[in-house]
């Protein structure tokens, strides 16, 4: 497993992340109160700039390796962040 500060070492792909352009609500929401459909928005907005940047990959082994729960990563949201953390830990599983 990495550790904390391994992970922030390895971060420096974060500088060249288009996400860095936009507001980090955008990404992670303003509360928990939102609307699903605005929700629905604002994450569809989100993963559209994902889609284009360069280092989308390292952004998703990062929120794997620190086990994020929250908020866009890689292009995922939430929900599909945790079905890909379950379809890997099955797919481990079936390996072993």
């Amino acid at each position: 497993m990495i550790n904390e500060t391994q992970l922030l070492e390895e971060f420096t792909w974060r500088d060249t992340a288009a996400c860095l352009k936009h507001p980090a609500t955008l990404f992670f929401g303003f509360d928990d109160l939102e609307p699903p459909g605005e929700r629905r928005n604002r994450e569809d907005r989100a993963k559209l700039i994902c889609s284009g940047c360069l280092v989308k990959e390292e952004c998703l082994d990062y929120a794997l390796a620190a086990n994020e729960s929250y908020g866009i990563w890689g292009g995922l949201t939430e929900v599909e962040l945790k079905a890909y953390k379950r379809a890997l830990k099955n797919r481990s599983a079936l390996s072993i």
